[in-house]
């Protein structure tokens, strides 16, 4: 047996340990396995996503969320591997035209997606939601989305503004990065949008108040894509700040997190910081979420630009959430030392984002960041990628926050440098199986 042909079998006995996982977890709990397409007595009913049935639910036990892991990376190394590499090079970048939306038919698209899982196709040329489809439901009737489209994605879990802000104003921007890396100091989003302004400048002019209703939901739309409790409350440890301790949420929108906290920890008090248009937004979110909060006086709103100096000089915690990512290293800096100086001695950063992982074995000794408690990174069994591959891949394609603003995402060597330069110690990385967040904290150097 030659070596290829035992990597192929390898990568087929692991695809067949994490089925038997999923199927003993699912059969311990007497649920059925989720379906792509649930069986139907009429053809054209629709799939409805419920992200609180139980069988949904199970999705994020730890044994089927390692077992899917494996499963998905499994299956893309097999395909790569026994696929035409010709094929895969032009089916990627049809993938990559089919996301911007260049040139394509609406009909072209939902086939393209059917052919890919997305929608089903119940008959020649009729499409129905599947289970993939259906979690971009607004939620909403179609007579109320048209009638106010400033508002149609209010109420609704953020994903279909996520997708919607991602596949537009990514997409359209995307179309020149190439233009943009010979044109010195514009970003592709200036060059797509015809401005010189930042992403955040265009984003307050008065006209842009659609794109800033959409953007501030698909934040929360992020949250919505990973378990509430995996994303803020498995890692920093909310519950030991004591009573009337202070969280200053930087540029925290309609502060979705923040609130998640406050409603679990109702002693703590809450300022949620950012621009004008955005606050506005988060004043009717909290008062309709957590209203007691708000009689109690425990949360304020500040209209705020973190490139300014840090107002609040009482603050328990500063919370950055996905914030650092949006800029590169000199702009990030500058957030962190308006924190820094505006910290007491027991301040203390929560900065929650993705920490990039290597497709390559990593050497801990080329590190500093390896002697940060909770810095290691688990590692897939061979022959799988390290980083688990096409099941960790989404993370990778949120670099193209560049094209918004020049942003990055960092490695942990990454947030090592710039939590120092900004006046920081990073002292842990939280880091839990089922999300790609994790929770850096940082004391002031």
């Amino acid at each position: 047996m030659n070596e290829e042909t035992s990597t192929l079998r390898s990568l087929a006995n692991i695809i067949l340990r994490a089925v038997d996982s999923m199927e003993r977890a699912y059969a311990q709990a007497a649920l059925p396995l989720p379906s792509l397409d649930k069986s139907f007595e009429d053809l054209y009913d629709v799939y409805t996503f419920d992200p609180g049935d139980p069988a949904e639910a199970l999705t994020q036990d730890p044994r089927v969320v390692a077992a899917s892991k494996n499963l998905v990376a499994a299956c893309a190394q097999i395909s790569a591997t026994v696929s035409n590499p010709r094929r895969i090079a032009i089916n990627h970048a049809h993938g990559q035209l089919n996301e911007m939306g260049i040139d394509i038919k609406l009909k072209d698209q939902i086939f393209c997606l059917s052919a890919c899982h997305i929608f089903r196709e119940v008959s020649p040329g009729v499409f129905a939601n599947n289970r993939i489809s259906s979690t971009l439901d607004k939620g909403k009737p179609s007579r109320e989305l048209s009638s106010n489209r400033e508002t149609r994605f209010v109420g609704s879990s953020g994903i279909a503004a996520l997708v919607e802000h991602a596949a537009e104003m990514g997409g359209k921007s995307a179309q020149y990065l190439a233009q943009s890396l010979r044109t010195p100091g514009l970003l592709p989003f200036n060059l797509g949008y015809d401005t010189k302004e930042s992403f955040f400048e265009w984003m307050e002019r008065p006209e842009s108040i659609y794109h800033v209703n959409r953007f501030a939901v698909a934040m929360q739309g992020t949250t919505a894509m990973e378990p509430e409790d995996l994303n803020v409350f498995r890692g920093f440890k909310w519950s030991a700040l004591p009573y009337a301790s202070v969280i200053v949420d930087v540029g925290g929108g309609i502060g979705h997190v923040s609130l998640a906290v406050a409603k679990k920890y109702p002693h703590l008090r809450v300022v949620n910081q950012d621009f004008a248009s955005p606050i506005e937004i988060s004043k009717a979110h909290w008062k309709e979420c957590f209203p007691d909060h708000l009689d109690k006086q425990m949360v304020d709103f500040h209209v705020h630009d973190f490139f300014n100096p840090q107002p609040v000089r009482n603050a328990a915690v500063f919370l950055l959430r996905q914030i650092l990512h949006d800029w590169p290293d000199d702009k990030a800096v500058v957030i962190l030392k308006n924190l820094s100086e505006a910290a007491q001695q027991e301040t203390q950063l929560v900065v929650i984002e993705k920490v990039v992982p290597f497709a390559s074995t990593q050497n801990p000794e080329d590190s500093k960041a390896c002697t940060i408690r909770g810095a290691k990174q688990p590692v897939a069994e061979a022959p799988l990628l390290p980083n688990w591959g096409a099941a960790a891949a989404d993370i990778y394609p949120y670099d193209l926050m560049h094209t918004f603003h020049g942003g990055i995402e960092r490695t942990a060597q990454g947030f090592y440098e710039l939590f120092a330069k900004g006046g920081w110690k990073l002292i842990e990385i939280h880091q839990s199986a089922g999300t790609q967040m994790s929770h850096l904290v940082g004391v002031p150097a």
